[in-house]
């Protein structure tokens, strides 16, 4: 059966966690069965008005406003809905990472909650509340359709709305506060404790970094591999800094790839290579520029490496090197193309030479200078 889902955002973009509820940051989505979305809608509608008239969900502070928002969700238990959601801890973000611009932050952390509901509820439609200007919401959800959507035949709805309008986006919102609150320490009421029952999963993110996958397990961690891994963050960002406001839409789309491998990089697994296509499917998404693998190639990674960011790549795909054993490996997965490439221009040169009597010396010309010395040093 086709489920609905009502997605609403609690916390703010941004790395001042002073404030209450000022560290953890959620996406929370209520999910209905379509054919019980009204009766769903309506209870809440009742249970709401008999705690607050007015209409807002609004509690304050002490013993006796815990034990309403207590009283207010053992209510809850009786309607037929489920949640799930992203708890993010802002503490542990780095505060220069790419999060820190505030369309990154809510697109990127959206998706990741977003990406694991179209894959795993069918026939799932999102009404999300509304985050910003008309133009950030078409490019949020052009983002959400063309990275997080598997159907490509008979794709998914989203769309936007207000709380008002859609009153089980309020309820979405008042879970996801009181999950922030409770992991702030500001409430004694566990949301997930309470309704265990409709609880489909709370994914708590950044996940703690595991260093080793199986392959390298009993690899000691030295002074090299920490220098690689922060050499990689520390030109990364420092890219990203200097061309932050660029309106060039290819040094936008630069920005972007080096955004994606940094958040993956830094928050994800650092191990993890990310494929060429996953990387084009999230680049032309924000609609700069068309590119197709030799363009993103040529126009993107190739000159985005030329300024000094380190990207290792393999068949696997591309990614910030953490160790040694990346650099390694990248240097060998070069190696081993160039290396016969170089051989075979020799060979030419050679036969042409040969075949010529040696007036044809294709190495001659000046804009060979630097492959002649190599070829020299090479035979």
């Amino acid at each position: 059966m086709a489920k609905v889902g009502f997605a609403s955002v609690a916390g703010a973009h941004g790395f001042r966690c002073g404030g209450p509820g000022g560290t953890h940051f959620s996406v929370t989505v209520v999910l209905v069965e379509e054919g019980n979305r009204r009766e769903v809608e309506e209870g809440f509608r009742r249970i709401r008005e008999r705690h607050f008239p007015g209409g807002d969900i609004r509690f304050g502070d002490g013993p006796l406003f815990e034990a309403q928002r207590q009283e207010f969700l053992e209510e809850l238990k009786s309607l037929g809905f489920s949640f799930h959601a992203l708890l993010v801890d802002k503490r542990k973000l780095h505060q220069k990472s790419p999060l820190q611009y505030k369309g990154t932050f809510y697109k990127f952390l959206s998706g990741l909650i977003y990406n694991n509901l179209y894959r795993t509820v069918p026939n799932l439609s999102i009404v999300a509340d509304e985050l910003g200007t008309p133009e950030f919401m078409e490019s949020f959800r052009r983002y959400i359709h063309e990275n997080h959507q598997v159907d490509l035949f008979s794709p998914a709805t989203f769309t936007f709305s207000h709380a008002a309008e859609a009153g089980l986006l309020q309820l979405a919102g008042f879970l996801g506060e009181s999950l922030n609150l409770f992991h702030a320490g500001l409430s004694a009421v566990d949301v997930e404790q309470e309704l265990a029952s409709q609880g489909a999963g709370v994914i708590r993110w950044p996940e703690g970094y595991v260093p080793y996958t199986v392959d390298t397990e009993g690899m000691a961690v030295d002074a090299q591999d920490e220098a690689v891994t922060a050499a990689a963050q520390l030109r990364a960002r420092d890219y990203l800094e200097r061309h932050a406001g660029s309106e060039d839409p290819v040094i936008r789309s630069r920005m972007v790839l080096v955004e994606y491998l940094l958040m993956v990089f830094t928050y994800n697994y650092r191990t993890r290579f990310i494929h060429t296509y996953e990387l084009l499917q999230h680049l032309n998404s924000y609609k700069y520029e068309s590119y197709t693998e030799h363009r993103f190639r040529s126009l993107v990674v190739g000159p985005v490496r030329d300024e000094g960011v380190l990207i290792v790549s393999s068949s696997a795909g591309y990614k910030l090197p953490c160790s040694t054993r990346d650099i390694f490996n990248f240097f060998n997965y070069y190696n081993q193309q160039i290396q016969p490439m170089l051989g075979r221009l020799a060979q030419c040169h050679r036969a042409l030479e040969l075949a010529t009597g040696g007036e044809l010396n294709v190495l001659g010309q000046p804009e060979y200078t630097g492959l002649r010395l190599l070829l020299d040093r090479l035979h």
